[in-house]
């Protein structure tokens, strides 16, 4: 199965020897329509790297959720989650100080439409 770098950020080093790690996360946007509260989904991240990397992946503000991986090339990882404001996935190193990639799952609030009824300049109802 192929990966589509989507706003992928990969490896940030000075030397030129550095594994590239793409990252990718789904769903990228929940919509929350007026009466709803919270997004209730499947995330399911996606990572591969051009060699074995020792990585964790991580949910920015959610301790609850981590998993890691020791010498792989590549990993998935899928939570059920429910979460009402943006989600920043992590792939940090072991120590989780560093971060090797990220990507977001954006929270986008339904705004009310008011809907006006227009009429035509030529129109015989009111």
């Amino acid at each position: 199965m192929a990966l589509l770098s989507l706003g992928v950020a990969g490896l940030v080093h000075a030397d030129s020897s550095a594994a590239q790690i793409e990252l990718q996360v789904r769903p990228r946007v929940c919509t929350l329509r007026a009466h709803e509260d919270a997004c209730q989904t499947t995330v399911r991240a996606e990572w591969r790297a051009d060699r074995n990397e020792s990585l964790c992946l991580i949910i920015v503000d959610r301790p609850d959720v981590k998993r890691c991986w020791e010498n792989y090339s590549e990993g998935v990882y899928s939570i059920e989650l429910t979460f009402s404001e943006d989600l920043i996935v992590e792939l940090r190193d072991p120590q989780l100080e560093q971060v090797l990639a990220s990507q977001a799952v954006s929270v986008i609030r339904e705004a009310l439409q008011l809907r006006r009824r227009r009429h035509q300049p030529w129109s015989i109802w009111p």
